[in-house]
């Protein structure tokens, strides 16, 4: 039973949008010109439409593209009106690039589809120009700063993702960890996602500054989880104060937008000298030092973000006077000699861009062809948005040649149908399909009810009013009630430009089953199991992605490549996992698909994976001094990684090497030649303790475990991967 998750998003959605298309109406009919505002009330439904996605987040450059797309749409309406052999060729073109570019959206289609199809009332020019005037009127009073586009206030957001990252502290030695990481992350994407919205505010750096510094008070706090349940075997927690540790760092998180929380201090690297004191008697103990050593080092990391964040809180929950600042041009930007050059990644160094002092700097031209050159790679069958703006190409072509052949009558339903039902799936297509038809039987009886009974303009102004209303109000309950309360709305605004029939709404009930008809066909012929077939070469895809990696981090663990780097491929791999995310849920609408299985075991590795590697790049941000054996190890790790990808793409079992088993033995004998030094030296001069031996002991300890779990999860994902394909 279908219900609303947010009532009052609804009902003011509801409300605005639906006022952006009566007060055209009720301005038309006021002044004596009904078929002038029924224009106006057309431009500002289409562009109404594309906020239906994501009423409080829609932003004024995405419904002012709306509005380019509107204009672009009804001049190539005009343009075909005359010559209706174009509508093949162009419909589906203009349908397609909406799927592949989301700024153009199905706006220009719709527009040329509805011009295209009826008498136009006015001047072509006249039309075009209260068009336009319809779609700016809903841009902007959609995009105003109305009580339910407040999504929350940036400082609450911040706020509830500080507490998660105090609770995921504090979760550190219990059971919860796995699912209190994934909740963390999650509200810290969405704390991300609230700062773009408010990106525009004069507030927006410091907000942009604290959600950094939560990122990487995360970060330390999944380095904090391996390191104490590495150190946890040989020490018990309460001799050193670990619990007290980790309530002292997650009350400093929560501390944050808490004025009042309490922080207990509590002195950590005092507590380890003292244990170091009592003069460690084996190697063992020695690493469970060394160990603890770091822990300080994250605990100290995690303060220090604290600390650096307080400003910035203090800005955000400070009774200061928002005053939003006007964007700069994208094209002109101010140019900071030297910094830019050097700090540019586009090229190897010394390709640096060319600045006014007579080096050549790239063209207008050469910009948009290296744009366009980078487009190039999505066009391929591999991307299911490119499949999806086929079939609507070829569901919209076949329409447009109905059309053309049979010209049957308010024949732009049959093509705005196709466009409007073909989902990415099968299945999604099926359950669109069923709605559509539904509602569009029940508003084009509705409507066809009206139009035989011709009531005068007033009364079609308040009954258009109040479908739209609803129409927009209830689209994000159910597809079934937009489609009824659509119909409505459209068929009566229609009819003030051109007088219906009640045969119109008969005429559109047949369209639109023919349509949705169109519409199976093209999901259930061109490619029907489009992810399934492909899920193999994603998961492929996501071990190349670890492995390379795991790779970028040995190469940072000898020097060779910036640490950024190493941050930026961990990222690219959890990009790969959430495609295959994706595809599996993707697979699950398919029809004659059975969603795979071990796929989920695959990605909560891979997760894991991505873990390990993070606290192996958090230990490597001091000097690691002798790094010994490591990058081998991962050198490995990667190799097994890489060769279970290729595995997978042929569909071969995966044969391990046992070349990482190799490296683990070699990184334990490393571990214990150094503990022997360092036990040399401690017995030689007992307060030395800054030593290079002692340095390269505490980063290969504190990395040992991480490296010991990238081989269990590199064995273990690459095993269920061969299952999951």
């Amino acid at each position: 039973m279908a219900r609303f998750d947010d009532s009052g998003l609804a009902v003011g959605f509801g409300l605005v949008a639906g006022a952006s298309v009566v007060i055209p109406l009720v301005v038309g009919v006021a002044v004596g010109h009904p078929v002038d505002g029924g224009v106006v009330g057309i431009g500002a439904w289409l562009v109404a439409v594309r906020a239906n996605a994501d009423p409080p987040g829609v932003r004024a450059v995405a419904m002012l593209a709306g509005v380019l797309s509107l204009a672009f749409g009804t001049v190539l309406g005009v343009v075909v009106i005359d010559r209706e052999w174009l509508l093949i060729p162009v419909a589906p073109l203009v349908a397609g690039a909406g799927i592949l570019w989301p700024l153009v959206g199905s706006t220009a289609a719709l527009a040329l589809l509805i011009t295209a199809a009826n008498p136009l009332p006015i001047y072509p020019a006249e039309h075009l120009g209260l068009q336009l005037l319809g779609g700016l009127l809903a841009a902007v009073l959609i995009t105003l700063p109305w009580s339910w586009r407040r999504t929350r206030p940036l400082p609450a957001t911040l706020g509830e993702a500080a507490e998660e990252l105090a609770v995921l502290i504090e979760s550190t030695m219990s059971d919860s960890w796995d699912s209190q990481r994934v909740r963390a992350s999650s509200v810290l994407q969405t704390a991300r996602t609230a700062c773009a919205r408010n990106r525009w505010e004069r507030r927006s750096r410091e907000a942009e500054q604290v959600t950094a510094a939560l990122r990487r008070i995360f970060y330390e706090a999944v380095a904090l989880h391996d390191l104490v349940g590495a150190v946890a075997r040989e020490v018990p927690p309460d001799r050193v104060g670990l619990s007290e540790l980790v309530e002292s760092l997650a009350a400093s998180v929560r501390s944050l937008f808490r004025s009042a929380e309490k922080v207990e201090s509590v002195d950590f690297a005092a507590r380890i000298d003292a244990l170091r004191g009592e003069r460690p008697g084996d190697e063992r103990e020695l690493l469970s030092v060394v160990l603890l050593r770091q822990i300080a080092h994250v605990a100290d990391r995690i303060r220090e973000g604290v600390a650096e964040s307080r400003s910035g809180v203090r800005s955000l929950t400070g009774t200061v006077m928002v005053i939003p600042q006007l964007p700069e041009w994208s094209g002109v930007r101010k140019r900071r000699p030297d910094h830019d050059a050097l700090s540019s990644d586009s090229g190897p160094p010394g390709m640096r861009p060319v600045d006014s002092l007579g080096e050549r700097r790239p063209s207008l031209v050469s910009d948009v062809i290296s744009r366009v050159v980078a487009w190039l790679p999505r066009v391929s069958l591999d991307d299911p948005d490119v499949r999806h703006s086929l079939r609507v190409g070829l569901g919209t072509v076949v329409a447009c040649v109905a059309i053309v052949l049979f010209e049957p009558l308010h024949a732009q339903w049959l093509a705005l149908t196709v466009l409007l039902t073909i989902q990415p799936t099968y299945g999604e297509t099926l359950t669109k399909v069923w709605a559509r038809i539904l509602g569009s039987v029940i508003g084009g009886l509705v409507a066809a009810l009206v139009l035989l009974i011709a009531p005068g303009d007033w009364v079609r102004v308040v009954m258009v009013g109040v479908a739209a209303m609803l129409a927009f109000g209830l689209v994000a309950v159910h597809y079934a009630y937009w489609a009824t309360f659509m119909t409505m709305c459209v068929l009566l605004l229609i009819d003030f430009q051109t007088p219906l029939s009640p045969d119109a709404a008969a005429i559109r009930v047949g369209l639109t089953v023919c349509g949705a008809l169109i519409a199976l066909a093209c999901t259930r012929l061109l490619w029907p199991r489009g992810e399934a077939v492909r899920l193999a070469e994603r998961v492929a895809r996501l071990l190349e992605s670890l492995a390379e990696a795991a790779r970028t981090v040995a190469d940072v663990s000898r020097g060779d490549r910036p640490e950024r780097l190493a941050v930026e491929r961990i990222h690219v791999a959890a990009r790969e996992a959430e495609a295959v995310a994706q595809s599996v849920s993707s697979i699950a609408y398919e029809p004659g698909v059975v969603p795979p299985q071990h796929v989920d075991e695959v990605l909560d590795t891979a997760r894991r994976i991505r873990d390990d590697l993070m606290t192996v790049t958090t230990v490597l941000r001091e000097d690691p001094g002798e790094v010994g054996p490591a990058p081998g190890v991962l050198d490995a790790v990667a190799d097994r990684l890489a060769t279970g990808a290729e595995a997978v793409r042929i569909g071969e079992p995966y044969q391990s090497g046992g070349d990482v088993d190799s490296r683990l033995a070699d990184l334990g004998g490393w571990l214990g030649k150094l503990a022997d030094r360092r036990l040399d030296e401690l017995a030689a001069d007992p307060a030395d303790s800054r030593t290079r031996v002692r340095r390269a002991l505490l980063h290969a300890a504190a990395t040992d475990q991480a490296l010991r779990a990238l081989s269990e999860g590199s064995a273990h994902i690459v095993k269920e991967a061969s299952i999951a394909k």
